[in-house]
């Protein structure tokens, strides 16, 4: 009996440390993220990226280039159930607010190459996805805290400034509330 109790004590806290190991991979890279300027308090300027669209050919994503707007990065695959869950809201949400200064930045994480994901781009729900989208490399996974887990979303406000982090899908709503109170600051 007491062999017995043992395996499954020894099983248990073999299952707890698993838990415990997968929270802290997930969680401590966004805590650790370092690569950003500090302004103030929580605050931490977003890391700048320069990448080819996918759907615009012939354009470059550049973070720079969208300063004096609100921003969201979002970093998503084709293969991800609530990547695929949340495209047709944000999609919605960048075509109502793209004429306010609104963009959406969407960067595949995919590795089955460019003409895969430009492909879904095309072909998801007739077409769908508008804003634009690229392939995220490594640098700049990296530059992000490393993307474990996907869809992951950066909210950028108009001055370059990382104001919200989701990983999982963004909550219903929240974008408008955020966009609201970001484009009342200026």
């Amino acid at each position: 009996m007491d062999k017995k109790y043992s395996q499954v004590f020894k099983a248990a806290i073999f299952v707890a440390a698993v838990v415990v190991a997968s929270i802290l991979i997930v969680k401590i890279p966004p805590l650790l993220w370092k690569n950003g300027v500090k302004k103030s308090g929580s605050e931490v300027m977003a890391p700048q990226f320069s990448l080819a669209s996918l759907n615009y050919p012939g354009k470059t994503i550049s973070l720079k280039n969208y300063r004096g707007k609100i921003v969201l990065v979002n970093f998503w695959a084709t293969w991800c159930p609530p990547c695929r869950h949340e495209i047709p809201r944000l999609e919605t949400f960048y075509r109502s607010h793209k004429k306010d200064g609104f963009v959406i930045v969407g960067l595949s994480v995919n590795n089955q190459g460019k003409k895969y994901v430009l492909h879904f781009v095309k072909t998801f729900k007739g077409g769908i996805i508008t804003y634009p989208i690229g392939m995220a490399d490594y640098k700049t996974e990296k530059a992000y805290g490393n993307i474990y887990e996907i869809p992951q979303s950066f909210i950028i406000n108009k001055k370059g400034y990382v104001v919200a982090h989701f990983t999982g899908e963004i909550p219903r709503g929240y974008l408008s509330y955020e966009f609201g109170k970001l484009n009342k600051e200026g």
